[in-house]
């Protein structure tokens, strides 16, 4: 039993990516993409550049002035706080420089409408600007969907995600928290 024990955990170790790996001269070598993790391909300064394009092609106000990348234990990062409630995290690959995660926040004010304006408006430009090939009525119709399906759920554990052109989108509420807006590479 203790046997079966230890190789059901060591097989759950591996499959989480938390074991130490071991190679023998027989194994063959694993694939080195299965390893990386999923980012886009854009350095922090091609998409404050990116960003700072989709906003004025929306009409926002939006603006990353200087990117101060902040060095983290697993990944470093860099945020950006805007006006009305909004700040902008983006995680970066200490291998490649490159965007492995942005998230946007919308803290909750007593406003309903300007709250889902707010979530309307930065992950628009978001989108736009991890995502070129989505066109701007793409973009508008994806947050509106994933607004009306966050309001219409009263399961707090239940949230939207959408997959469009290898990007994973995500729209959370935590209540009197806000909202989050999270695009990843998939």
């Amino acid at each position: 039993m203790k046997t079966i024990t230890c190789a059901l955990l060591a097989l759950c170790l591996v499959a989480c990516g938390k074991a130490v790996e071991t190679r023998s001269s027989d194994a063959p070598e694993r694939h080195s993409s299965l390893n990386r993790e999923a980012e886009f391909e854009l350095t922090t300064e091609q998409f404050a550049s990116a960003f700072n394009a989709a906003s004025r092609a929306y009409g926002q106000s939006f603006k990353i002035n200087k990117v101060e990348v902040q060095h983290g234990p697993v990944h470093d990062y860099f945020q950006q706080t805007f006006p009305s409630g909004i700040s902008l995290t983006a995680a970066i690959s200490k291998d490649s420089g490159h965007i492995t995660s942005v998230t946007a926040l919308v803290a909750e004010n007593s406003a309903a409408a300007e709250n889902r304006s707010n979530v309307l408006a930065i992950s628009k430009v978001v989108a736009a600007a991890v995502n070129p090939r989505l066109s701007q009525s793409k973009s508008a119709e994806l947050v509106q969907s994933m607004l009306q399906e966050v309001g219409s759920s009263q399961d707090a554990g239940k949230f939207p995600q959408r997959f469009i052109n290898n990007v994973r989108y995500v729209l959370r509420s935590g209540s009197g928290i806000g909202y989050w807006w999270i695009a990843n590479p998939v």
